[in-house]
């Protein structure tokens, strides 16, 4: 059955997150009882080590893994000396189809990547917060506001990574939390957003394949919606506490701008809602790493459009790299995409109050690193 689910995909994972399908959607809740039998088995992931309590100079992030593929790339982040681990979305492929309501795709695709011996070394060597993306949240460019599996696939997701009631990522309405590591004066404080569970549907492209409106285009209405009411309250009090650099995970990415794949700008609003957000709590030293796209870039907000300039490193693909010809190209980009295998490492040098979002390739070298001064992002 899974071999035939995934061979139908086929086409979809071959763009993987940012695919040229349609959302799906389900409409339909699956039956209590069959839900409630999945759990009396389910896969997890590996303990992680406690995470930091002291200062964090360095993070490993990256995002897009398929669990039917080789994950050489995995072994090379678990060698890389960091003092946390971020996994920004797309950490298993299983998606919903209308034969499968109770996600046993999905479920099956958490039990394979339980085994993977590099995904399994990772996990147990650094401290590790994970963050859903379409293909763990069950459907492909999906939000949940159409979705009637959402509960389900938040329950599968917060078993897999051992979440706990306890856990700050453990929500009713999603999987978002936050974590401040460090003394004052080098606070790290990371947020990790949940750009599913509440998110409103696409608005379909009207051009397909049209540079910029490959598959979606931007809606501005007041109702389309990325976070929901409550993740919106959570994050304005989280960008209120006492912090010196904060990190803001999206699985998707904030800052870029000219794609028409996902991307926050598909709901204008909200992007600007975001940016006007850091500027009414006044916080200070804010920066986004994302992933999503199956190629890695940096991207900087324009000249003006945010109190300071916002800086958004994408780290994608540890396994489905970019397999559409040529890469992008886009008005926020200020360093060359790459499109093979890779991860980033987030380098923060307290000392000379500045950080680097330094990527490396499947053989571990430095493709780039981009530094930024904490000047440049308000501090």
């Amino acid at each position: 059955m899974r071999a035939a689910i995934l061979a139908s995909l086929t086409a979809i994972v071959l763009w993987g997150c940012a695919s040229p399908q349609s959302a799906q959607t389900a409409t339909s809740t699956p039956d209590a009882a069959a839900t409630d039998s999945i759990f009396y088995n389910f896969p997890s992931a590996p303990r992680s080590p406690a995470l930091p309590t002291g200062v964090v100079s360095a993070v490993v992030v990256a995002s897009c893994l398929n669990e039917e593929r080789p994950q050489p790339t995995l072994q090379l982040m678990a060698a890389q000396p960091a003092d946390l681990a971020i996994l920004l979305g797309d950490n298993v492929y299983g998606s919903w189809t209308a034969e499968d309501p109770v996600l046993s795709d999905l479920r099956s695709a958490y039990w394979q990547q339980s085994r993977k011996t590099e995904f399994r070394a990772l996990v147990s060597a650094r401290p590790t917060l994970a963050v859903w993306d379409d293909h763990d949240f069950g459907v492909n460019d999906g939000g949940g506001e159409t979705f009637a599996q959402r509960e389900l696939a938040r329950r599968m997701f917060t078993r897999f990574w051992n979440m706990g009631e306890d856990s700050p990522q453990n929500h009713p309405d999603g999987v978002y939390g936050s974590y401040a590591f460090g003394p004052d004066g080098r606070r790290l404080q990371v947020i990790v957003l949940d750009t599913r569970f509440n998110r409103s549907p696409l608005r379909p492209t009207d051009a397909r394949n049209a540079p910029g409106r490959e598959r979606w285009i931007p809606d501005d209405s007041p109702q389309a919606a990325m976070l929901g009411a409550a993740q919106w309250a959570w994050l304005e009090r989280q960008l209120r506490q006492p912090a010196d650099l904060r990190l803001v995970v999206s699985s998707i990415q904030i800052v870029a701008e000219g794609h028409g794949w996902e991307r926050w700008g598909n709901f204008p609003r909200e992007q600007q809602r975001f940016y006007d957000l850091i500027a009414e709590t006044g916080a200070r030293g804010v920066f986004v790493v994302s992933g999503d796209r199956h190629y890695a870039s940096v991207n900087r907000t324009p000249p003006g459009r945010t109190s300071y300039p916002l800086y958004d490193f994408t780290a994608s693909s540890i396994n489905m790299p970019w397999s559409a010809g040529d890469s992008e190209t886009l008005p926020t980009m200020i360093t060359p995409a790459y499109t093979q295998e890779n991860y980033g490492v987030v380098r923060i040098d307290w000392a000379g109050r500045s950080l680097a979002f330094e990527l490396r390739d499947r053989d571990d070298a430095v493709v780039f690193s981009q530094p930024v001064a904490f000047s440049e992002i308000g501090l």
